[in-house]
């Protein structure tokens, strides 16, 4: 059989860019009670930019927390345990954005139960709710070959890789994969690489961490067909 790296498949593998900007929605919450409020109205977009998009505004920075909601417990609030609780939901295990809205209140008012003040952030740290306007636009690069894959991956901006790695699993057929692996099994079978891609705990890694976990696992499969 041909090497992977030199097989080529029927249809292209087309990268998209993926764009947008914030918009504040003018509620603001200073304290752990008020943020616990602002999550039970918020509009349904507001809460999936405030936990999914966190990667594309810390993507360039260390990657703490996976979400907005713990980065602002650990710094406004200082409250490290809380932080960590909101860390460990995981948004994409939700089925739908209510249920994820629904374990948010659960995790705050629980930890609020346990409390015997309410935690304040400083003045100037508040937390602001925003939503966001995002779209998908055509790229300039498209894959026929895995080794082509790996080549632009190097090369991509991090909010593409974003909206294929992350976003896809929320348009996608709800088989929690992203549009990588989708393409690897669509044109070259289900090969381990398609396994090895969906096994990530990607929600843990910051997008320069998921780009070299990537490439390293595209490189580790090249290698051994060549084998």
């Amino acid at each position: 059989m041909m090497p992977l790296r030199e097989r080529r498949a029927e249809a292209p593998f087309r990268f998209c860019d993926y764009e947008g900007l914030a918009m504040p929605t003018g509620q603001r919450a200073s304290n752990l009670r008020e943020l616990l409020e602002i999550v039970r109205n918020a509009p349904l977009e507001a809460l999936h930019h405030h936990l999914y998009r966190s990667q594309l505004r810390q993507r360039f920075e260390a990657w703490d927390f996976p979400n907005d909601f713990a980065s602002w417990a650990a710094i406004a609030l200082e409250d490290r345990v809380l932080a960590e609780k909101l860390s460990a939901l995981d948004p994409f295990a939700a089925t739908n954005l209510e249920a994820a809205r629904r374990a948010l209140e659960d995790v705050m008012e629980e930890h609020l139960d346990g409390l015997t003040f309410v935690p304040w952030g400083r003045p100037g740290a508040e937390f602001h709710l925003s939503s966001g306007l995002y779209f998908a636009l055509p790229g300039d690069r498209e894959a026929w070959t895995p080794l082509e894959l790996r080549h632009h991956l190097a090369e991509v901006p991090l909010n593409s890789l974003y909206y294929h790695f992350h976003e896809a699993r929320l348009r996608g057929p709800g088989d929690d994969s992203d549009d990588f692996s989708r393409w690897i099994e669509g044109q070259f079978g289900q090969l381990p690489l398609v396994d090895a891609f969906r096994r990530i705990d990607f929600f843990f890694y910051g997008l320069a961490e998921l780009r070299a976990r990537l490439i390293g696992l595209l490189d580790q499969a090249l290698v051994e067909d060549d084998g």
